[in-house]
């Protein structure tokens, strides 16, 4: 994975550290005020642009990687 892989994805576990902590400060009853929604909002899209970006960016080697896994179970229910 490059550097901008790397950035992007602490990005998004950043954010959503940001919004599980949204939820603890806000049990029992989850009622998050304007401002809280707000900053929900941004969270969840940083989050999302993100994680689009990192896979957009990576998919080839993604799909290469799962192809690969496949053969490799494959080989191995021939092999029993």
């Amino acid at each position: 994975m490059d550097e901008n892989t790397v950035n992007r994805t602490r990005a998004s576990l950043n954010a959503l550290i940001d919004i599980e902590q949204l939820w603890i400060e806000n049990t029992p009853d989850y009622n998050l005020s304007t401002q809280d929604m707000l900053v929900l909002k941004k969270r969840l899209e940083r989050t999302i642009d993100n994680v689009g970006k990192i896979y957009e960016d990576n998919r080839q080697e993604l799909l290469a990687a799962e192809e690969e896994i496949k053969k490799m179970h494959a080989g191995k229910k021939k092999k029993k």
